[in-house]
């Protein structure tokens, strides 16, 4: 009778110290969890604090496109006037592709030899990148002396032109040199041209 009392209190013991065994280990794997909860950010291994994000720099701003070449009444008036002295002289003209505003100031520029008596007598499109402005470019070393109203003409309306002439001479030495050179060249009948670039 005694053996069997005491094997009871001993199963006894041991089913309270499973329990309580157990209770503690709740206990301390929520203490655990709460402890982590709160627990800071590591820093970076380097020892510094992680600052937040710089925000992107905003991209650069294209830049703003040149103005459109507008002639006033004073300047046409001038032009004229330089001009009309030569009336029915040739004029040829040149015009970088695909730019409206080249396209219209060329087309006013037409207009106003036009108006002062010259003959257009042919008009093309440049085939190769061209810096921006105005140019005349006259085939030979001595061009005709109707060429100084034209270059009058721009100067009186303070319209700044680069000119040259031997043109042709010019570009049959780029063709020796590069014989895949691309540039202006002048038809046969073509005395001189007026090649509009882009505004610049």
């Amino acid at each position: 009778m005694n053996s069997r009392v005491a094997v009871r209190i001993a199963g006894l013991v041991l089913v309270i110290g499973v329990v309580w065994y157990v209770t503690h280990l709740n206990s301390e794997i929520a203490r655990m969890r709460a402890a982590s909860d709160k627990a800071p950010v590591a820093a970076p291994a380097n020892g510094a604090a992680s600052a937040p994000a710089a925000p992107a720099a905003p991209a650069a701003a294209p830049a703003a496109p040149a103005a459109p070449r507008v002639l006033t009444a004073e300047q046409r008036q001038a032009m004229l006037t330089a001009l009309g002295g030569a009336a029915g002289n040739p004029v040829w003209f040149a015009v970088v592709p695909n730019n409206p505003e080249a396209a219209a100031f060329q087309q006013s520029l037409e207009e106003i030899f036009k108006e002062a008596g010259w003959r257009v007598d042919g008009k093309k499109t440049v085939t190769f990148p061209m810096k921006p402005g105005v140019f005349i470019f006259a085939g030979d070393e001595e061009p005709p002396d109707y060429l100084s109203a034209v270059h009058s003409a721009f100067e009186s309306a303070g319209i700044q032109v680069v000119s040259g002439r031997g043109y042709r001479e010019f570009v049959r030495q780029k063709k020796e040199e590069t014989p895949n050179w691309v540039g202006l060249e002048l038809g046969e009948s073509e005395v001189y041209v007026v090649a509009v670039g882009r505004a610049g």
